[in-house]
């Protein structure tokens, strides 16, 4: 297990220099419930005055130190269409012999394109840094390796990387637009978002002149009323990054137990990756979620079938009615 966590760490270190071929970014199976990291222009789309949000994902339990990724967000409105916010978030692989942090600032811009109001079209725009490092002294080389007693620390790795730590400026851009008249019994719901628009250079590539590739993500839906008592939500989601890409389908459904009160079940698939259940409960504004993955890639063979479990947590303030009413799925 300790060697399978080491390989993985390296996959991300080494995977950076020269052509990538995994993915640079974190990300989380319930991805609305963290909606700055899904999308700028979801800056501010909620009903409410203020939001706070919170995710942890422990992914790969079985394997020894794997990623571990905690992330937390805010935004607020300033008047009926101007939004900021702020979202910041850790991982961490190999008893932190990696680490992955970023810190961003949002500003969301939205728009009525209906004569009702009820469609609407956000913009968004965020900027911050990116810090990645690694310690050397907790990684393991083939070169280190020594038939009579295995890994020897006193034998030289021959790997030599111009940094260990890195921080860069980064900026991301994206548009969401939904429908949220409730006359309707579907409203459907979509946007698009691209990371990484100021390039910035990784600082681990040999010659330091590659850059972190743009990351774009599309990601959409249709909230179907079933009826006063449920709605289903089936949604999707493609984010390409470089040669590295996710695709994935899901549903979930609510079952409103009250006009304050309901519980959320659904699932995801993803290509290639993972089956993922989820379930939620929302009670006034509260809104808690809770996701399993299981693997169904070949890393299963190290895995056991498991990939992690993930939680999340989200506060509205000064929730209020409010016509029509953002639309997008909560897990």
């Amino acid at each position: 297990m300790k060697k399978i966590t080491q390989i993985l760490i390296l996959l991300l270190v080494i995977g950076t220099t020269g052509r990538l071929q995994a993915q640079v970014d974190p990300h989380f199976s319930q991805y609305y419930a963290y909606p700055l990291w899904l999308n700028p222009a979801l800056t501010g789309v909620f009903n409410g005055q203020s939001r706070f949000s919170a995710n942890y994902k422990n992914q790969w339990a079985t394997v020894n130190q794997a990623y571990q990724t905690t992330a937390a967000s805010g935004d607020f409105k300033t008047s009926d269409k101007l939004s900021l916010g702020f979202t910041v978030l850790d991982q961490s692989a190999g008893g932190r012999s990696f680490n992955y942090f970023d810190a961003y600032g949002s500003l969301g811009y939205g728009i009525a394109i209906s004569n009702d109001g009820s469609q609407r079209l956000s913009f968004g725009l965020q900027a911050g840094l990116i810090n990645r490092s690694f310690d050397m002294s907790k990684l393991q080389f083939g070169d280190q390796y020594n038939p009579g007693v295995g890994f020897d620390p006193s034998l030289p790795s021959y790997e030599n990387f111009s940094n260990t730590h890195t921080t860069v400026f980064d900026a991301n851009a994206g548009i969401f637009y939904y429908d949220g008249n409730p006359n309707k019994t579907m409203n459907a719901f979509g946007g698009v978002s691209v990371g990484h628009l100021s390039r910035p250079k990784d600082g681990f590539s040999a010659d330091n002149k590659a850059k972190i590739p743009l990351r774009y993500d599309v990601h959409g839906g249709i909230r179907i009323h079933a009826s006063d008592y449920f709605d289903i939500t089936p949604h999707a989601l493609y984010i390409k990054q470089q040669n590295s890409q996710i695709e994935a389908l899901g549903v979930y459904s609510e079952l409103k137990v009250s006009d304050s009160q309901g519980l959320m079940l659904g699932g995801m698939f993803r290509w290639n990756d993972a089956a993922v259940a989820n379930v939620g409960y929302h009670i006034n504004s509260l809104l808690i979620g809770a996701s399993y993955d299981f693997n169904t890639s070949s890393l299963n063979r190290a895995t056991s079938g498991q990939g992690g479990i993930e939680l999340s947590i989200s506060y509205v303030f000064s929730k209020h009615l409010q016509l029509p009413e953002p639309v997008c799925p909560r897990l």
